[in-house]
């Protein structure tokens, strides 16, 4: 008699027991990005899969290549599949080539990816550049020197190369009408990074701009 009791509570304690687990398990979570390696110019698109919603927010964070690891995002969580797009291209004043990984944590459950960032030496301008061209053209309060200065910037972090010349006085001179026609083309997307940077290349070669090269 006592045998079949036993055997009576293991049969009910097998059929108790997924529905315990199932209503206290953590949710399934997992996290893709829509590339493996990505080239300057480039835009970061990750989607996050989640096997049921909790009302949680996920936490998402990254790791770069010297084991830095801070928060990218947390956000909340509406539905099973969601999609996160850059609005930005990766630059390389930002982001430095190398491995980086991306976490997410929900409900207890967390997940990882990596992607890497490979320069292939193809010209991508910042996308602070464009916004800073847009002013120029259209804003008295961007001069010639302002846009000069980020010119010779983007020089020094070599992402526009250009061969060393003497260096001659101050950033500055007037620059000629026709580069912000070049520019107003390459915001409208009609020109490409490469061609609107052999603009301001001939800017410098020509002496219109003069930047001191000493340290590139």
């Amino acid at each position: 008699m006592k045998t079949r009791h036993v055997f009576l509570s293991l049969l009910i304690i097998m059929a108790v027991f997924p529905i315990f687990y199932q209503a206290y398990a953590a949710p399934l979570v997992s996290i893709e990005t829509n590339q493996s390696v990505y080239h300057y110019g480039d835009f970061l698109s990750f989607t996050i899969n989640v096997s049921e919603i909790t009302g949680d927010s996920a936490t998402v964070y990254i790791i770069d290549p010297n084991e830095r690891k801070s928060i990218l995002l947390n956000p909340p969580v509406s539905q099973e599949t969601v999609v996160f797009p850059s609005q930005f291209p990766f630059d390389a004043t930002i982001w430095k080539t190398g491995t980086y990984t991306l976490e997410v944590e929900y409900s207890g459950a967390n997940s990882s990816v990596q992607f890497y960032i490979e320069d292939t030496g193809e010209i991508a301008l910042p996308f602070w550049i464009k916004d800073l061209a847009k002013m120029w053209i259209t804003e008295p309060l961007v001069t010639d020197k302002d846009f000069a200065r980020a010119i010779e910037y983007l020089i020094e972090k070599e992402i526009i190369k250009i061969p060393y010349t003497e260096p001659e006085g101050e950033t500055v001179a007037k620059i000629p009408d026709w580069v912000k026609n070049n520019a107003e083309w390459w915001i409208s997307e009609k020109i490409s990074d490469k061609e609107f940077t052999l603009s301001l290349q001939y800017l410098v070669k020509n002496g219109i701009i003069t930047v001191n090269l000493s340290k590139v």
